[in-house]
């Protein structure tokens, strides 16, 4: 049986940077520029991302060179989804200099946010090579190259990332996730074995693992796992979901048709459940 149901762990974080560090102050417009560049990190602390960029604007105008009121106002910008406003102060930043890991893992989450993958994977690529210990980077690298089919890639940047930090579960998960997508089980179950050590109570993991032992032929384990997801979560639709299937496919016809209607009932898409409940009730 193929499943579609599947969950894939996304973690894009967005570093609001905060400078402590002081602003030269050489002449008038210098410190009237630090003055509204540091009430705008106040403002920005405290999630008043509008009253901040009207303060960063004001000490980029009298002091265009600076480069943390842009550092800091792309971030700002980002927050209410903002990203091509973001990427125009993160280039400004970077022009400006001296480059930095975040700089760069800022822009490369705005540019993922627009979709520009490419160009989102080149700024995680400087920014892993301005800080090699950036694991959020190699994580969402190696996302974008999950997503993008670049299974091996994946694999290389979340081991990268767990390596850095062997307590990453969401890494963990989506190693998991590529080396089933590449067809090494026993390398899944593996990864999504660590990923229930550190988090036993989450649900989504059990749903991957019953569908990886469901791929390799382990209805039985497959609906243990299943039913271990609907006991952290009762409310996970695809848990119900994939139990079905292979609930019908050992022609366990009324438990199949119950669990079917409880996913629908949980949001489930009705046809993808039924149609393939349907058909694996054909299947003997």
């Amino acid at each position: 049986m193929n499943f579609v149901f599947n969950s894939l762990a996304r973690r894009l974080v967005i570093f609001l940077i905060i400078l402590a560090a002081s602003v030269a102050c050489g002449s008038s417009d210098s410190e009237k520029a630090a003055e509204h560049y540091f009430a705008g990190t106040e403002f920005a602390a405290a999630g008043d991302w509008q009253e901040a960029i009207a303060e960063f604007d004001e000490s980029v105008r009298l002091d265009p060179d600076a480069v943390d009121p842009h550092t800091t106002r792309g971030a700002v910008y980002a927050e209410p989804g903002q990203f091509q406003k973001a990427i125009d102060d993160y280039n400004e930043a970077i022009r400006i200099g001296p480059e930095t890991a975040d700089v760069y893992y800022n822009r490369a989450v705005a540019y993922g946010a627009l979709e520009n993958f490419d160009a989102s994977i080149d700024d995680y690529s400087w920014a892993i090579e301005l800080d090699p210990r950036n694991t959020d980077a190699f994580f969402n690298r190696g996302f974008i190259h999950s997503q993008q089919g670049r299974d091996q890639l994946a694999i290389d940047d979340s081991s990268n990332a767990i390596t850095i930090n062997p307590a990453d579960v969401e890494a963990y998960i989506n190693r998991g996730l590529a080396y089933r997508a590449e067809g090494d089980y026993d390398l899944a179950i593996d990864d999504f074995d660590q990923a229930i050590l550190f988090n036993p109570g989450d649900s989504a993991t059990y749903v991957n693992q019953g569908i990886t032992y469901d791929n390799m032929a382990q209805p039985e384990q497959a609906i243990e796992d299943f039913t271990q997801a609907i006991v952290f979560n009762a409310r996970n639709g695809l848990a119900y979901a994939n139990r079905a299937l292979v609930l019908a496919f050992l022609r366990q016809e009324e438990a199949a048709r119950e669990d079917a209607e409880q996913s629908i009932a949980l949001g489930i898409d009705r046809e993808t459940p039924i149609t393939t409940l349907e058909l694996n009730l054909l299947h003997k």
